[in-house]
């Protein structure tokens, strides 16, 4: 597995192209913007992008879906109880952010516990609502990586004061799903820098 992380100006939204380098293949997860140097990656090392996944919709991981799709033709992969949202400009925040009302269908719902395979590389769907109502974190059991979206940052939680948030469903869900990870997990989250389980274990006073 290798990382590479685009990060939006203003709102320093992480973007994250993960690529399995056995089969030069890849997922791009929560494009916040319009990033040409992502598909500029992927054009100049012969990368086919097998997926773009949200963690959730809120227009700030989103901001860039569409030109993105429009650039590799991939699927739009999300959570099943988060397809309302991207769905919704009023609950994807599009207008909040000052952009034109955005409203897009997806063309695969996971399910809680459902895993995605792209190459050798396979995550399983961990959804932990209350930042949005399906918000959902991608785990790779098998590299320690979990991809958190905006549910857990470091020492800190996601904001639950949004259309559909409910702060004792995403403690509840991070607590349960999240904290009972193995503790070497690496963390790697919508907004900020990594973290591990183990730190936000012992740390995060969230939790």
């Amino acid at each position: 597995m290798r990382i590479k992380t685009f990060t939006t100006r203003g709102m320093d939204e992480n973007c994250y192209l993960i690529i399995c380098e056995e089969t030069s293949c890849a997922i791009a997860v929560d494009p916040g913007d319009k990033f040409p140097e992502l598909s500029d990656f992927l054009r100049e090392n012969g990368i086919s992008l097998k997926a773009i996944v949200l963690t959730h919709a809120h227009y700030d991981h989103i901001g860039g879906l569409q030109w993105l799709k429009e650039k590799t033709k991939a699927p739009v992969v999300i959570g099943e109880n988060e397809a309302q949202v991207l769905a919704s400009p009023e609950m994807n925040l599009s207008p909040m952010f000052g952009a034109d009302p955005l409203s897009m269908t997806a063309d695969r719902l996971l399910k809680d516990g459902e895993e995605f395979s792209f190459g050798s590389l396979t995550f399983k769907t961990i959804e932990t609502p209350g930042h949005t109502p399906g918000g959902i974190c991608l785990y790779f059991k098998n590299e320690g990586v979990l991809f958190s979206g905006d549910s857990l940052f470091a020492m800190s939680i996601g904001r639950t004061d949004f259309p559909g948030g409910s702060y004792k469903s995403l403690v509840t869900a991070l607590k349960e799903k999240v904290m009972t990870l193995p503790e070497e997990t690496k963390v790697f989250p919508g907004h900020g820098p990594k973290t591990s389980v183990a730190a936000e274990r012992k740390l995060n006073p969230y939790l």
